[in-house]
């Protein structure tokens, strides 16, 4: 008669019923990502974990764990899961599920909500390091590659996200997942700092165009290249070499060059426009002169060769005026006519020696 009544759980303890009350399970657990699970939208996510238990996987809701726990010091990340199509092979081997793989712990030792401490190698990625690569690191999340050398050499790389991406997306079906396939026209720009202290940044464009910003700590000197255009800082030289089709300066009020000595070659033309143009100091001219404005001449003018002049020139001045000059050349003399003192205009002066 007794078996049909409910007897009262404080007066007739069943053992078996309090189980996992009395036996908390302290046991960490491997599993597999499953999906992502929004309670709050305030809160954290969550996630529903395949634990491994008793030969099977069983699904459990976890929350991860961080790096740091305070409001100012944090660090938020999500876990990638999975989609199966029930198969047989598929759902017992971790080889052949895309989700992230991870560390368990049940929460309070209570199997109905689970913590992860962390993540462990997915078994279906290739092993990275080899012997010879000695105490290294590497990692790599949505596309970005961090990556440090026996040597301490450090290295972060955009790869971009992978172009094949949709086959983690798609249900598993027993086989082994495919590796990624980035585009290399726009990934795997990257910089770094190698063993010598040296920074580069660069694009790493595969056209033979590549663009980047190099310290060269040991040298001395800081390269910037695009292309084939460069700009090369040299600290030891004090100098800087410029190299391009093109250079355009552009300054609003002023520009200023100050230096002792300015050497310009152009094999071509130069051309100046200015509103005022001075200069100050000797100006030594070889070759062919063309000017198509006035000339005023309030000094000695020497002339070593020929001397054409097609607008008005400005003769006079000084005690020895270019007239005075001609009429002595002439072998008349001045005859007592007074020295030129002010400025004569002439269209054209033709003399011939007797």
């Amino acid at each position: 008669m007794d078996d049909y009544i409910v007897k009262d759980s404080s007066i007739w303890v069943k053992p078996a019923a309090h189980v996992i009350r009395d036996n908390p399970d302290a046991t960490i657990k491997l599993g597999i990502v499953r999906e992502t699970v929004t309670i709050d939208k305030d809160k954290d996510i969550s996630y529903i974990v395949d634990v491994w238990l008793g030969g099977k996987y069983t699904p459990i809701q976890c929350f991860r764990t961080s790096k740091f726990g305070g409001i100012y010091n944090y660090e938020e990340f999500t876990h990638r899961g999975f989609e199966l199509d029930g198969s047989p092979s598929a759902d017992s081997i971790m080889d052949y599920k895309q989700g992230d793989c991870v560390i368990v712990a049940y929460l309070m030792g209570d199997s109905r909500e689970g913590v992860i401490l962390a993540a462990i190698n997915h078994p279906g990625r290739p092993k990275l390091f080899k012997e010879e690569d000695g105490v290294a690191y590497q990692s790599e999340f949505n596309g970005i590659n961090t990556s440090i050398n026996k040597d301490g050499e450090y290295k972060f790389t955009f790869k971009g996200q992978p172009t094949n991406l949709d086959k983690l997306s798609e249900i598993s079906n027993g086989s082994i997942i495919a590796p990624p396939e980035y585009n290399e026209d726009v990934g795997f720009s990257y910089w770094e700092w190698d063993k010598t202290g040296s920074y580069l940044l660069t694009d790493n464009a595969n056209d033979e165009l590549a663009q980047y910003i190099k310290v060269d700590k040991p040298n001395g000197k800081i390269e910037i290249i695009s292309g084939k255009t460069s700009f090369i800082i040299d600290k030891n030289e004090e100098s800087y070499v410029i190299t391009s089709k093109k250079v355009t300066f552009n300054a609003a009020d002023e520009w200023s060059l100050k230096t002792k000595a300015t050497n310009i070659e152009s094999t071509e033309a130069i051309n100046l426009k200015a509103a005022d143009i001075k200069t100050d100091g000797k100006w030594e001219q070889k070759g062919n002169m063309k000017i198509d404005g006035d000339i005023k001449q309030t000094g000695n003018l020497e002339v070593g060769g020929d001397l054409k002049n097609e607008g008005d020139a400005s003769l006079g001045g000084g005690a020895n005026a270019l007239i005075y000059d001609i009429v002595l050349s002439i072998g008349t003399g001045n005859l007592g006519a007074p020295v030129i003192s002010s400025h004569t205009f002439l269209k054209t002066v033709k003399t011939k020696a007797t």
